[in-house]
């Protein structure tokens, strides 16, 4: 179980670090749909003496409605907003339209480049060198999408000059291909550099709010500590005092417990904690402050609740408590306990004083017993 609990966190944290990959191309790649409607405006007028005006035009058309596609599902993603695990339903849409822009520089240069032209040929291939260069830095955060990227823009030329025979295409498109296999070498670092990173941030997160956590909450029972109560009763008790709305508190101390830890030992007296802890858990509200504040005292502060509401549900408690064995490794037994019952539009320091007051008259009566703060 244990192994099954470490691979799920594993594969949530794996979700987590692929929609922060996600996210990053979106926001970085932006800018590079302009980037290569510029870069395809400049090629065009570079050629535009040497190659048929329709072939040029039509080439930037196809280029310029992929652009507008890239643009429009831009707008949507950033319409949409996703956050987390849910960025990852925007990633197919963005390597589709990815891929085909990238051919379409690919292939289609293939297309324009002017057959009797070595010159304008050698400025093609220098441009699909650029491009393919911007495309490492630009999509690095997702190493797939860059390595295709790449390769769609920069392989469909560099094959054609291999097959041409001419040394000195033969020679340029060695070094594209050197440089397509130094790229392998470089996303593998930057990628895992970036996933890294990534990943090491939702690690330290996680760290963080288990650290708080732990901070706030008692191991035991699963409930607020005492840290956690005070401050939580303080805030809850300054809002009600500033709205003039009264405020219950109960305080609950389980009956001879020392009792139960010498008769039974420490692993009985643990596991009364943790059924008080359930019981509270199931009976009160989540508009409550509850906690375990000692070794077996536990308070709760109740908004907007009266002095007689409050002691009605102390009554519960008391004979929920009285009535469900406790089970443990040695067999079972029985608690009670005595609870001090106070209201008031107060501050979370006189409640609680009211209410110990109130439980110690409880003790007092013999145990097992509501008492209220008079």
């Amino acid at each position: 179980m244990i192994l099954t609990a470490e691979n799920d966190n594993n594969n949530d944290l794996s979700v987590l670090v692929q929609a922060d990959k996600l996210q990053l191309l979106y926001r970085q790649s932006f800018p590079a749909i302009f980037v290569s409607l510029f870069n395809a405006a400049l090629l065009v007028t570079i050629l535009w003496q040497v190659q048929e005006h329709n072939i040029l035009l039509g080439w930037f058309g196809f280029l310029f409605v992929t652009a507008l596609a890239r643009l429009f599902l831009f707008i949507l993603y950033r319409k949409a907003a996703p956050q987390g695990p849910e960025t990852l339903s925007w990633e197919n849409p963005y390597f589709i339209t990815l891929v085909v822009s990238s051919l379409t520089w690919g292939v289609g240069c293939l297309l324009i480049m002017p057959a009797d032209s070595f010159v304008h040929q050698a400025v093609i291939f220098y441009f699909l060198i650029g491009m393919s260069g911007g495309a490492i830095s630009v999509y690095s955060a997702h190493r797939v999408m860059t390595l295709v990227t790449v390769a769609s823009v920069l392989l469909p030329a560099t094959l054609y000059f291999l097959l041409s025979g001419e040394f000195l295409f033969v020679g340029m498109a060695i070094g594209a291909v050197i440089f397509f296999l130094s790229s392998f070498r470089a996303t593998k670092v930057l990628g895992f550099a970036m996933h890294q990173n990534f990943l090491m941030t939702h690690q330290l997160e996680i760290s963080k709010d288990e650290a708080e956590r732990q901070a706030r909450v008692d191991d035991l029972t699963g409930l607020y500590n005492r840290r956690a109560f005070y401050e939580s009763g303080k805030i809850l008790a300054n809002s009600c005092q500033r709205n003039k709305d009264e405020l219950a508190m109960i305080l609950m101390d389980i009956d001879n417990f020392k009792a139960i830890n010498d008769k039974y030992g420490h692993a009985a007296g643990d596991a009364t904690l943790r059924q008080i802890g359930k019981i509270l858990l199931q009976r009160l509200r989540k508009s409550d402050v509850f906690a375990r504040i000692g070794g077996e005292e536990f308070g709760m502060l109740l908004p907007l609740t009266t002095v007689n509401k409050a002691a009605q549900l102390a009554e519960e408690l008391r004979q929920v408590i009285e009535s469900t064995s406790v089970a443990f490794e040695g067999g079972e037994f029985t608690v009670t306990a005595s609870f001090g019952v106070t209201s008031g539009v107060s501050d979370i320091d006189t409640l609680v004083r009211q209410a110990d007051l109130a439980m110690y008259k409880s003790k007092e009566s013999g145990r097992n017993a509501v008492m209220r703060d008079e």
